[in-house]
């Protein structure tokens, strides 16, 4: 197996990578029995992209993992507002592997220099959300530590 590099995200070699996975598991995360227009999506997601700023290190942290020279997965970083308590906590946005790349430990390698990077900031916490029909996912997260502290529902009428 190559070797896995684990390096700072750099906007102009990896925005075109970064938006297309970003797109990927964006899309992914809505419920299969949730129809969206593709059109509106893409728009949507172009602007969360602006908005949220992933290439603005003021705001945020991206990590990008690589396997054999080759882009294979990212970890944004930023933060998250509490909604009961209003602290600011750090927050995983996006962590995702590509496809090809996957089971292969590069989850829990991004993950694990994402916690090293939140914990020199002496953050006490680290948050992040997950769809709840993505079970691979869940499991990971639960064997990183990663506990459920609220249930969002939804009732299809």
């Amino acid at each position: 197996m190559s070797e896995l590099a684990i390096r700072d995200f750099e906007p102009a070699r990896d925005w075109r990578e970064f938006a297309l996975l970003n797109y990927r598991t964006f899309r992914d995360s809505i419920p299969p029995d949730e129809p969206v227009n593709e059109d509106e999506f893409r728009r949507h997601h172009h602007w969360l992209l602006g908005h949220f700023a992933p290439n603005d290190p003021g705001r945020n942290k991206v990590f990008v993992a690589e396997l054999g020279g080759r882009y294979a997965g990212h970890c944004w970083i930023g933060s998250q507002t509490d909604f009961f308590t209003r602290r600011v906590d750090p927050w995983i946005f996006d962590l995702s592997v590509k496809p090809e790349f996957r089971r292969r430990g590069i989850a829990r390698a991004l993950h694990a220099r994402a916690e090293q990077y939140v914990r020199a900031t002496g953050a006490p916490f680290l948050g992040l959300q997950l769809m709840a029909h993505n079970d691979a996912a869940a499991k990971l997260y639960e064997r990183l530590g990663y506990r459920a502290r609220a249930v969002s529902m939804k009732k299809k009428l």
